[in-house]
């Protein structure tokens, strides 16, 4: 029976290590539309840390519109902080105002953010209110240039064991 217990706790065990920390689902799935890559907490599976940082990785494909504002909805047991930076994958920073309201982060960009880029958005001293197990949902929306609507671009879900 105790042979039986441990092989069961050592495949939980694996199992749990081998599940990856984060996933990034883009809303509808096209070459041409602005989508979310991937989501990365740092220290990365950490439950009871506090302070972390939470980066974000968007698309913005070739035939997409220039985008002006992006909007992150943070799940519930997270605070988000104005300590926003936003660049491209070359390391060029862009300007941004940063505002946030509740949950939600407002990055209102000096210049529209050219299609053809990937936009890396690192959200520092991202604050837990609580210890974080299970899934953990970011809802990610745009204004595109030109407009005045609001479009989800993709949810990245944080999954912490």
């Amino acid at each position: 029976m105790i042979r039986i217990l441990r092989y069961t706790a050592i495949f939980a065990l694996t199992m749990a290590v081998l599940v990856p920390a984060t996933y990034a689902n883009p809303t509808p799935q096209s070459s041409s539309f602005t989508h979310v890559i991937s989501l990365v907490e740092s220290p990365q599976g950490i439950r009871h840390w506090r302070i972390l940082r939470h980066t974000l990785k968007i698309a913005v494909p070739e035939n997409s519109k220039a985008i002006y504002q992006l909007i992150i909805e943070a799940p519930a047991n997270i605070v988000l902080r104005e300590n926003i930076d936003v660049s491209e994958q070359s390391g060029k920073k862009f300007a941004a105002k940063v505002s946030i309201q509740g949950k939600k982060a407002t990055l209102e960009f000096a210049e529209s953010i050219t299609p053809g880029t990937i936009i890396i958005v690192e959200m520092n001293n991202v604050k837990k209110t609580a210890v974080t197990t299970g899934d953990k949902f970011y809802k990610i929306s745009t204004i595109f240039a030109g407009t005045n609507v609001e479009l989800p671009i993709g949810v990245a879900q944080l999954r912490v064991i």
